[in-house]
């Protein structure tokens, strides 16, 4: 028997079978974690896995990030099998190079970096753009055009949105990484790391330059050290007055056949994520685009002057319409169980408990703890649910005055309403995204920027756009860039329109194509979601 939390023993677990294959089962991971303690049990492991499990959308958010990667159904690999989190007990020193006041630019013909990563400023454009776009400032206008003719390709390190290609379409936001917690860096920068290694299939050997400042390097640079990168900082420890300058001398533009500094060739990189387009998009994704519109809207028409249905419970119907901490808390338990059930939760904590006071519950965790999983328990995820709702409410009361609504207050952007949303324990893009919309749609919040919104990554939506052909993979980044492209106004609005036909029509195994509003515009590959 071990003490250690069940993320560390699934983490060890995963590198000690990574060491021998490839890819390896679920049922695999749960004997080796036994093998290590054998008093775990599979069912409490189970929502652990998903947690660490990259485009899931269930399980508890894990303190390693998200180290695992589903190849197949009930198949997993291991991010880079023993580097992707460093040792307690080794941290690697940065690698930094301070420039000379004397630095000059590099010759013609010579490139300094195979991989650039610039990091994200506070001054940004007020409307969405190409992420290389979006921000305004002279040290990231000057950092952008060094790297763009001293790198092979280069990155964005966005504090909101992890790693971005500089083609990648973002709203603007407010999140500063030096704002955040210990843990929020340490979790960025597993994820980062990880997604970096996704798109270029390693790093070993790879000259990687970071243009950022401290709080950056310091969360992404012994990661990438560790996976065999050479990670430079030729500006570390400048002040901006000499950064400003250094990026000024290195003037000469790139030669038109730059030298290859790795040898792996360009050509086996994979994409983090579309780019521009976001791969080729038939003429008749608009078709099916429209048609999920017109569906969207309609449905909407046709009740519009009646409230809107969450649930079939009447009295917990009216506490999601009336009280915003419900409303919060139904957000929070929508996951893993069906919506009907999640947005009747809030009412029946409220009948268990006597009350729904953020402050009282906040006070006495305890009895949250017994309310949800008191038979028959409101949640499968008995341990970690109460803990959501209790440092909700903790939130609210500490944040917010003990005033749920004053999260949506002040006809905030939708990009910040979503961020506020994943400041709380338990919601994550897909139920911030939902949220942000539901609030919007359903309950007519004043919301500015609604370009801002986005498709939640969930099980239903995901199928219609792979069976649709909307999406070439299953992919979050790349489904949430496909949204943003087709229908810039309001990307979430196709959100509602494809997670009901996905509910209703488009289901796992066999759908109903013939009742289906996209019957007529629809390609209906139904490979593409086999394992969704």
């Amino acid at each position: 028997m071990t003490d250690q939390p069940a993320w560390q023993l699934i983490l060890t677990a995963a590198r000690q079978l990574a060491k021998h294959k490839l890819d390896f089962s679920r049922a695999e991971l749960i004997d080796e974690v036994q093998r290590l303690d054998p008093t775990r049990h599979p069912q409490s492991l189970g929502p652990v896995i998903q947690g660490m499990t990259r485009d899931t959308t269930s399980g508890p958010p894990s303190p390693c990030g998200t180290p695992l990667i589903r190849v197949g159904r009930g198949r997993y690999t291991l991010v880079d099998s023993s580097r992707l989190s460093p040792s307690p007990t080794a941290q690697p020193t940065i690698p930094t190079q301070r420039p000379s006041g004397h630095s000059k630019p590099a010759e013609p013909g010579e490139i300094q970096a195979d991989i650039a990563l610039i990091g994200c400023v506070k001054t940004k454009l007020d409307h969405p753009a190409p992420a290389r776009d979006l921000y305004v400032s002279p040290l990231f206008i000057r950092r952008r055009a060094y790297v763009e003719r001293q790198a092979r390709r280069y990155y964005i390190l966005s504090a909101e949105h992890g790693l971005v290609l500089p083609e990648t379409v973002l709203a603007p936001y407010d999140t500063a990484l030096a704002e955040q917690s210990k843990d929020y860096r340490r979790a960025w920068g597993q994820w980062v790391a990880a997604k970096l290694m996704r798109a270029e299939g390693q790093v070993r050997d790879r000259v990687i330059e970071i243009h950022a400042g401290d709080e950056y390097a310091q969360a992404i640079a012994p990661l990438l050290t560790e996976a065999g990168a050479a990670v430079r900082r030729p500006l570390a420890g400048l002040p901006f007055g000499e950064q400003l300058a250094w990026y000024g001398r290195q003037s000469q533009p790139a030669p038109e056949q730059p030298v290859a500094l790795a040898t792996q060739p360009r050509e086996t990189v994979r994409p983090l994520a579309p780019t521009g387009a976001p791969d080729p998009v038939r003429p008749d994704a608009r078709a099916i685009v429209a048609a999920l519109l017109m569906y969207g809207r309609e449905h909407q028409a046709e009740r519009a002057g009646t409230p809107p249905r969450f649930t079939p419970h009447l009295e917990a119907n009216t506490l999601i319409l009336t009280d915003p901490f419900a409303f919060l808390l139904a957000v929070i338990f929508d996951q893993g169980i069906s919506a009907e059930r999640a947005w009747r939760a809030p009412y029946d904590l409220r009948q268990r408990l006597g009350h729904l006071d953020p402050a009282r519950m906040a006070a006495e965790p305890e009895q949250v703890r017994d309310a949800v999983a008191q038979p028959t328990a409101l949640h499968r995820f008995v341990n970690n649910m109460p803990r959501w709702l209790v440092a909700a409410a903790l939130i609210v009361v500490n944040e917010y005055g003990g005033d749920a609504g004053r999260i949506w207050a002040g006809e905030p952007r939708a990009a910040d309403l979503a961020t506020r949303l994943r400041g709380f324990p338990g919601i994550a893009q897909k139920k911030s995204a939902m949220a942000v919309e539901i609030l919007a749609r359903d309950l007519t919040v004043p919301i500015q920027e609604l370009s801002g919104t986005d498709i939640a990554y969930d099980v239903h939506v995901r199928r219609v756009f792979l069976r649709t052909r909307l999406a070439e993979r299953d992919d979050l980044d790349h489904m949430v860039e496909v949204a943003r492209w087709l229908h810039p106004e309001r990307p979430g609005e196709l959100d509602f329109p494809a997670w009901l036909i996905g509910r209703r029509w488009c289901g796992p195994g066999i759908p109903d194509c013939g009742g289906c509003p996209l019957r007529s515009v629809c390609p209906k590959d139904f490979g593409q979601a086999t394992a969704v």
